[in-house]
């Protein structure tokens, strides 16, 4: 008898956890989820041989010679929605987003918060056919563009790169981010006092979606720069292991 009961209990349990999940879903692509509802799990310590690279848009997309099956090709996974990406991050961590213009319009507050919080994991982030101006805040940046670039508005044939990645103490990194100086001056300040090592890498690219060699050039600076925080992560771990064994 009590194995019995057992037994339905459990089987219990395992209703109930799919129905939660099931709610969580539904939820989720109606309403947006919480950001604490979707964490990413921490980044292997080497370059995976085929990185995470993901595209949220329209299932329809095309930007002027980027289409559907250039991503297919590229071996990016697809999205059409930011609660199915974000699902599938939780699973595997995230190496590069790719995003178009039109997808920033369906960005609830969580969305942003979680991509910004990828962002400053080391996760690299491109956006089609926006102004940096306006992907910026996206990101949590006060600016993308630099003080001595002109202003010439970007359009819907080009699009923006960017990444930071910061290893170090986590006092240490609070610190810096709070100032943002790096994007404001392409400069980076280590806090004052700082006693363990920090490590700090980043950048940010312009180009076009309208020739064959463009494309081939927004692939190579994702994957050259998806391969520098991977290089940025191991250099940080081999100086964080001297310190501690000095």
């Amino acid at each position: 008898m009590g194995r019995g009961f057992s037994r339905r209990v459990k089987k219990g349990m395992g209703f109930l956890g799919i129905g939660v999940l099931l709610g969580v879903g539904v939820l989720g692509l109606r309403e947006g989820l919480p950001a604490a509802l979707t964490p990413s799990p921490a980044h292997a310590a080497a370059l995976p041989r085929e990185p995470f690279i993901a595209f949220v848009g329209p299932l329809s997309f095309a930007r002027g010679l980027l289409t559907m099956e250039t991503l297919r090709a590229e071996g990016v996974a697809l999205f059409s929605g930011w609660v199915p990406l974000r699902l599938a991050a939780m699973g595997r961590p995230l190496d590069g987003v790719i995003v178009d213009g039109e997808a920033l319009g369906w960005m609830r507050s969580e969305d942003r918060r979680w991509l910004q919080a990828r962002f400053r994991e080391g996760v690299v982030i491109v956006v089609l056919g926006v102004d940096q101006d306006e992907v910026a805040p996206v990101l949590g940046l006060k600016r993308l563009r630099d003080p001595k670039e002109g202003v010439i508005p970007m359009g819907s044939l080009e699009y923006v790169m960017a990444y930071e990645v910061m290893e170090g103490d986590p006092w240490d990194i609070a610190i810096v981010r709070e100032t943002g100086r790096f994007w404001e001056s392409r400069e980076f300040w280590a806090p004052a006092g700082m006693a363990r090592p920090l490590y700090h890498g980043g950048g940010k690219s312009i180009g076009r979606l309208d020739s064959e060699g463009e494309l081939r050039l927004l692939f190579h600076r994702l994957r050259m720069a998806i391969q520098g925080v991977y290089e940025i992560r191991a250099q940080y771990q081999e100086a964080l292991r001297t310190f501690e064994g000095r």
